[in-house]
């Protein structure tokens, strides 16, 4: 069994560490996967992702973000739940991460979402990850 948001979260934290521009994701990923990532670019943790082809293999190229002083925008990734122990919460037992500068990723039964979208839709679920 492979955890993929786990192989992705760590490529990304790792890639952000070591300054790179952009890192190459292993494909096909799931659904789940790819819908996080539109949740990083629309929150602006990084600035894009798109499918590529290197030789004949398919990749997904996500491309990191820094801020001026060339410090990374993603500063910390947990991953809460896992395959092994899932959590779940109501939506009014979710706390703020860091005054709300942080944002939590929720697997609900309306579709991945982030906690703020959550609170509006009053939908709780599985805790999948936050980033800080």
């Amino acid at each position: 069994m492979r955890d993929n948001l786990s192989d992705m979260l760590v490529r990304i934290k790792n890639g952000q560490q070591a300054k790179l521009f952009e890192v190459n994701l292993f494909s096909p990923l799931p659904k789940n996967c790819l819908q996080i990532l539109n949740i990083l670019y629309k929150e602006g943790y990084i600035r894009g992702f798109k499918k590529v082809f290197i030789g004949k293999k398919l990749y997904i190229k996500v491309l990191l973000k820094y801020d001026l002083d060339g410090n990374s925008v993603i500063k910390k990734v947990v991953r809460v739940s896992k395959p092994s122990r899932r959590i779940y919460t109501s939506i009014k037992s979710l706390w703020k991460i860091k005054s709300g500068l942080g944002l939590f990723i929720i697997s609900t039964p309306k579709g991945i979402l982030t906690d703020n979208d959550a609170r509006i839709l009053n939908t709780g679920g599985e805790i999948l990850c936050y980033i800080i």
